[in-house]
């Protein structure tokens, strides 16, 4: 049993204007004018042929853990080469940038650290449990008003 093929063939009807005609045609056809005939199984991709050996057939080539451990190693190199480095100057200005930020955090958070063990030392004492809820109420109206504001920012 032959295989048939089908192609969109254009041809031009009594007004001029073009239609889409579908024509089929078998694989002897395409035998008879030369063409190459369609094949049955799948081209061979490259991964499936063998690698080409550069002469060596070392221990790196045969052991295939080493092998890919040498794989990976050998395309950190060559990502590594494409790397753009940055001059002194840029290296001194974000080393300097991370230091300033790095600072700032660790002043912010010593500071909100020595808040909260103040606060909380108040709650626990008996003669001054309403200084604790005082300034509870006054982070809870801060807060939430700081959310109403920028809610639709977020």
């Amino acid at each position: 049993m032959a295989r048939t093929r089908t192609r969109t063939v254009s041809k031009a009807d009594d007004n001029g204007k073009k239609a889409a005609v579908r024509a089929q045609r078998n694989d002897a056809d395409v035998e008879e004018s030369g063409q190459t005939a369609r094949k049955d199984r799948p081209t061979p991709s490259t991964r499936d042929a063998k690698p080409r050996s550069s002469g060596s057939t070392g221990l790196i080539h045969r052991i295939p853990v080493v092998r890919s451990v040498y794989t990976y190693f050998k395309g950190v190199a060559s990502e590594m080469r494409k790397v753009t480095w940055p001059n002194r100057e840029e290296t001194t200005r974000l080393t300097g940038v991370v230091l300033g930020v790095t600072a700032t955090f660790a002043i912010g958070l010593g500071a909100l650290d020595g808040f909260f063990s103040w606060w909380f030392r108040q709650a626990f004492h008996a003669d001054s449990e309403w200084l604790f809820l005082v300034v509870a109420g006054g982070v809870a109206v801060t807060v939430s008003g700081a959310y109403a504001l920028l809610r639709h920012r977020i």
